[in-house]
């Protein structure tokens, strides 16, 4: 009985070292070395009565292909993103500036993270009087500040109702989280000491954003012609329903940026910025989800790094990421196909019976997040579509600076296409605003070549007509 007592409390301990030592030997041993020398001491380790799926946690998996391994040296470390922007300063010189921004968005996607993970444990909703009352006085403030709205003559065009409080719950969910995403990356920004940031308005109704969005920032360093365009949380909406958000972002090359920050510096700043999306130096987005994924292109190469919840960094898991040449997957709101073009209809209509050039029926998915739709666009192909509509949507409803350009870049970048929905391609299109909303169309070359035939086809004729 002693004797069985301690067989079964050597297992243990051998068991115990299998589990839970394994990944720290990992370190100094290949994972092949690992099994033989944890393994092969005691072929006959006692494992539960259970399934074989149960089995598979006592097993020591292969490593991932996607990091560095040489058996022979020894060499077993991951590549993260601090040490991946170091090599790439090395190479470039130049762009040691975009570095300290990258550094800074990198501080900022990791707490904003654990902020959207827990946005369904901390903000609750708050329906007292005293702020009921405050809410209306910061939206009267608002349109006080938006000065003169943009007048509508369109007999489609509905107007809102001001200070009206809203009852759904998600809204001020929504509302916080976006607020304090947008002061985790102000602050992540001045971290550096070497930014300053202004927070444009509009003045056009159809083109203000959403009562619960704070706006996009604008950051330029101070020491360097580089200035970014940020959209804090993208797709807000989702957090408390535990769907996909994001962080979107693009850096131009601008000149002339002073180090005051008076007025008339911030309105160069604003203008600066208002550049074709071909003009970017780099852009990217940062994906909150199962796992928060960060993806970002210099112009060349596009590359995702996953963050290890272990580690707390950026480690690269997507090196070299490119868009499959066509997919089978189309990503739109169907809720606006009522004001669609004609033309748009029918190229869905040939999607989803299968009379395409690929003769493959396409499958519609749409998260409402514009980051996780290209996200799965990127990896599995197909195409994102935000057409106009004379419903609601006269010119969509993408802001085109900080949502569709730097997305249109980094698709572009990754082998992939990207249309304006009118004359041609999207990277081209100059914004005349800050917050002016395009049609916007991105993803497999093959599909976006596709679209393009149908739309120039169906709309030059109507065009021509018109004049």
């Amino acid at each position: 009985m002693v004797a069985l007592t301690n067989m079964n409390v050597m297992c243990m301990k051998e068991l115990f070292l299998l589990l839970f030592l394994a990944p720290l030997s990992s370190l100094c041993f290949s994972p092949n070395q690992l099994t033989t020398k944890l393994i092969t001491k005691r072929s006959s380790i006692i494992l539960p009565q259970s399934s074989t799926a149960d089995k598979e946690y006592y097993v020591v998996h292969q490593t991932p292909p996607l990091m560095s391994l040489d058996e022979s040296s020894c060499d077993y470390e991951r590549i993260t993103l601090t040490r991946y922007l170091n090599n790439m300063v090395k190479e470039e010189p130049e762009l040691r500036h975009v570095q300290s921004l990258f550094l800074s968005l990198q501080m900022a996607c990791k707490t904003i993270s654990n902020l959207v993970n827990r946005a369904g444990l901390v903000y609750g909703v708050d329906h007292s009087d005293a702020f009921v009352q405050e809410w209306k006085k910061q939206q009267q403030q608002t349109e006080v500040n938006a000065g003169e709205l943009e007048q509508t003559t369109s007999n489609n065009t509905t107007t809102a109702n001001t200070a009206t409080y809203p009852n759904d719950g998600r809204f001020y969910s929504m509302k916080r989280l976006d607020q304090l995403s947008t002061n985790v990356l102000r602050n992540a920004l001045r971290f550096t000491g070497k930014v300053h940031m202004v927070t444009p308005t509009t003045s056009r109704k159809s083109e203000k954003p959403a009562e619960h969005q704070p706006g996009v920032l604008i950051a330029s360093a101070l020491d360097s012609d580089y200035v970014a365009v940020l959209d804090p949380m993208d797709g807000s909406g989702n957090a408390d329903a535990s769907i996909c958000t994001g962080t979107v972002f693009g850096i131009f090359e601008a000149t002339n940026n002073d180090d005051d920050e008076n007025e008339e510096n911030q309105q160069r700043l604003v203008e600066s910025v208002l550049q074709p999306a071909k003009n970017m130096r780099a852009a990217g987005y940062c994906l909150y989800s199962s796992a928060t994924v960060l993806v970002f292109t210099f112009g060349n190469d596009v590359m995702g790094f996953t963050l290890d919840p272990q580690l707390n960094e950026f480690v690269l898991t997507h090196p070299k990421l490119t868009i499959p040449v066509r997919g089978n997957v189309y990503s739109c709101n169907e809720a606006n196909s009522e004001g669609w073009s004609e033309s748009f209809q029918s190229y869905l209509k040939a999607l989803k019976t299968g009379k395409n050039r690929g003769n493959t029926r396409y499958a519609h998915r749409y998260v409402g997040s514009m980051v996780g739709d290209i996200h799965r666009t990127l990896l599995y192909g197909g195409i994102f579509c935000y057409p106009s509509d004379n419903l609601s949507h006269p010119r969509g409803n993408l802001q085109l600076l900080y949502k569709s350009a730097p997305m249109a870049f980094l698709v572009t970048c990754a082998g992939g296409r990207s249309f304006d929905g009118e004359t041609g391609d999207l990277l081209h299109v100059t914004p005349k605003r800050v917050h002016q909303k395009f049609p916007c169309f991105m993803g497999s070359p093959q599909d976006v070549d596709e679209l393009e035939s149908y739309i120039m086809a169906k709309e030059k004729p109507n065009r021509a007509d018109s004049k």
